[in-house]
């Protein structure tokens, strides 16, 4: 029940995330730094895990669930798939290869996207031919782990859902074409469709069910041009704090 976008630009990029979970969960932890993984990421008290983090380099990782391949977990007991991101972040050089070589059997079905330290707007032009800079996908259906290479302009807006998903997927795709022009929008447009709330609560951006909600919105944005200690920023906005309007900055 997330939806994820992400923006190019000449310096490097900028990701959104809409996180939407159960009413019944637990509220996060904002995003902290683990010195130890070089990496900042929001903590799920649930799992001890997160759903999306990003390193230093610039290197950012978000998982969605993939509702379509869910398997009734009372047939199953799974491992959280919130460890797999700080694994990741602990083998940040050779990420697609820890992916092909874990067993994934132990998680529910998933989809990881992962962004390159150095995507741009060059980079991901010659994406394809010199795999540099790419924005990767990842999904886990409980079978087998499908590889493929992310295009802003054909890809997004990436999204799951747990209740109704070609439905929601073709309004929310609907929502994106209608607000976004990638190669004109600015991130305020982005922001924009991420915050967007129609009169279907469960096809919203900003989704909301009786059930489920959106409760936190991250942006992470990485310039290459800067050094370690302002190459990345990152911007939280916790919808279940008393003040849901704050936004929460890291700097990496």
């Amino acid at each position: 029940m997330c939806t994820l976008t992400y923006r190019l630009t000449s310096q490097g990029y900028q990701l959104f995330f809409n996180r939407d979970e159960q009413i019944t969960r637990p509220q996060a932890i904002q995003p902290v730094v683990n010195t130890v993984l070089h990496s900042a990421y929001p903590i799920d008290p649930s799992g001890g895990g997160t759903w999306i983090g990003v390193h230093q380099s610039g290197v950012s990782l978000a998982l969605l669930n993939y509702y379509q391949a869910q398997i009734d977990p009372s047939l199953k007991q799974f491992t959280s798939r919130g460890v797999i991101i700080p694994h990741l972040l602990a083998h940040i050089d050779d990420i697609h290869q820890q992916l092909h070589s874990m067993d994934l059997s132990v998680y529910q079905a998933f989809q990881l996207c992962v962004f390159d330290g150095n995507l741009s707007i060059q980079t991901e032009k010659s994406a394809q031919q010199e795999k540099l800079g790419q924005a990767r996908q990842y999904i886990w259906d409980g079978k087998q782990l499908i590889f493929s290479i992310l295009s802003n302009k054909n890809s997004l807006p990436i999204t799951s859902s747990g209740v109704d998903y070609e439905t929601v997927y073709a309004y929310r795709k609907q929502q994106f074409n209608q607000l976004i022009n990638t190669e004109k929008a600015t991130t305020a447009d982005y922001i924009t469709y991420h915050q967007h709330q129609g009169k279907l609560g469960k096809c919203s951006v900003k989704m909301y069910r009786e059930d489920a909600r959106t409760v936190s919105f991250t942006q992470i944005s990485v310039d290459q041009n800067m050094a370690l200690g302002k190459k990345v920023d990152i911007e939280y906005r916790d919808y279940l704090s008393p003040s849901p309007n704050t936004v929460q900055t890291l700097s990496l």
